[in-house]
Parts: structure tokens; sequence; C-alpha cells
């Protein structure tokens, strides 16, 4: 897997963007990377051309530069990271999709930047990690160290292996979990009603028959990530509830979720993944291939 080189960085200078920026210096500085830091100015949708005889509103860049300077230089004062500030004018999603883009990034970071309590996660980062057609790091949290504790949901699919794989090599220093929530019931939910009622049915069997094959295919898919640390959970009837609540009780600062990539501006993020953006309070990585 190639090395992170050059990571966009989406943040609000008038919203609480000291996270974000902490973040993305601690991962350029762990895999030497870049950093391209890029402002999305919304253009006031009350200007009015100047040849109709009114003052043009304009905005500021320049001044919306320096105040990201001033904040960046506070911030990277020891690490020395590289660093170029772009500030442009446009809807945020589609500033940071184009951008990274035309810089070539291997990763992205941004900030949630919300306030509802039921929903962890902004407009602007569920429209990107839904769209991005790489790697996005999504900031919830304020920021210390580098990542400890890292949860990574798994299907055993490809892209999920491939997340972890990701993982590993940008946060050398972290401890990667995989867990899987298996739903034994589910399977023969349609057998058990009218007619078809299996009366013999031992559910206690085959639940342990189930849980068994489930940690069976968790140990090999352990082994082919090369990781130590892993967990089957009871999903019962809704293993997304099951892996949430999991999530949100434990103390991981990370979950990484995989992405199958996007087909134009439709995302292939699966129902699980775009439950984790939005209803956990812990940072979130979404791989995409």
């Amino acid at each position: 897997m190639k090395k992170i080189k050059r990571i966009i960085v989406g943040i609000d200078i008038f919203a609480k963007s000291n996270n974000v920026l902490k973040r993305a210096l601690i991962v350029a500085k762990q895999n030497e990377a870049e950093l391209f830091i890029v402002h999305a100015v919304q253009t006031p949708w009350f200007s009015v051309p100047s040849y109709l005889g009114a003052k043009e509103v304009t905005v500021d860049t320049k001044g919306i530069k320096k105040k990201i300077e001033k904040k960046i230089k506070a911030l990277n004062r020891e690490d020395k990271v590289p660093y170029s500030i772009f500030v442009r004018e446009g809807d945020a999603d589609d500033i940071l999709r184009y951008e990274s883009k035309l810089l070539k990034a291997d990763m992205m970071v941004i900030g949630a930047n919300t306030k509802n309590k039921k929903n962890f996660l902004g407009t602007t980062a569920e429209k990107v990690a839904h769209q991005s057609h790489l790697p996005v790091l999504i900031v919830k949290n304020s920021v210390k160290k580098p990542y400890q504790n890292i949860v990574a949901p798994t299907d055993f699919q490809t892209q999920s292996k491939q997340s972890i794989l990701f993982a590993k090599n940008i946060f050398p220093s972290a401890k990667i979990k995989a867990v899987h929530a298996y739903e034994a019931f589910y399977a023969v939910g349609m057998y058990t009603a009218g007619s078809y009622t299996l009366e013999t049915l031992d559910i206690e069997m085959y639940d342990e028959s189930a849980k068994a094959s489930a940690e069976n295919n968790l140990k090999e898919f352990m082994q082919d990530v090369d990781i130590g640390k892993g967990k089957v959970i009871d999903g019962e009837l809704n293993g997304k509830e099951a892996l949430l609540e999991y999530i949100n009780k434990g103390s991981f600062d990370l979950v990484v979720v995989g992405s199958r990539g996007t087909t134009g501006f439709k995302a292939l993020l699966g129902s699980v993944a775009s439950s984790i953006l939005r209803e956990t309070s812990t940072d979130v990585l979404v791989y995409v291939p």
C-alpha cells in the first residue's frame, strides 16, 4: 500500500477548526506528508453586479488566508509540517472534491461541524464522505495525541480488509480491533411463522452454530490483515444497532469503515457505514479504494 504524501484539509476558520488542524498535523507528521489547507467561502447570494448601480459584495479572501496562516503557524511551531493554504469561493463539498483531484491528494481530513446531539455529522462532512474518491478522516473530538485505540467493524469483505490495511499504514502506533455482529435469527425468520414453523428447531443450538461460524471467519480475517484483536457480538435481530451500541460504549478514538467506492455522484457506502458516520461520537475514517 502506497505512502500518504499529500493530505487535503477542509476547514471553516469561523467555526472550531483547531481540532481538524491538530489531527491533520499529527497524521502528516506520522506519514511525513504535506498539508493542503482549503477554506471554502460561500459567495453572498445577495451580491448585486456593479453595472446595475449597486455596490458589489466581495469576499475578503486575503483576510481569511491571513487568519488561517496565523492559526496554523501557532499549531505547527514545533513540528514544522509543510503546508499550503487555499481560500476558494463556492460550496464546501464541491470545492473539496475538486481541489483534492487537482492537488492529487491521497486522503482528506475534515471536521463534523454539527451542533445536533443526535446526529454527530454535519451536512458538508456527510456529502464529502459519501461522494469522495479518496479516503476521508472525519474529526469529531478534541485532539491531544495520535490515535491509540481503533475499532474496525467488518463483514469480511474486500473493502473491509482494505480499510484496516490502510489504517495500519497511516496510524502505525495504534491498536486495531476488528468487530463483527452476527444475526443468528435473521436467517431462520422466514421459516418461523405459519405453515413453515420449525417446531423442532433448537434456536439455542442454531445461535451457537452461527456464532462459531462467525468466530472462525473472524479468526481467518484477522490473520489476513495481521491484527491481534477481534470480537464477535450477537446482533440478535439488528446487527447495526448492536454495532453502534458497542462502539459508543467502548473507549475507541477512531472507527474505520470501508466503502466500495463511488459511481458518478452516487455513493456506495452501506447502511451500516452511513449509520456509524452519523450516530457515533467517535472520529471516523472512511476508506475509499
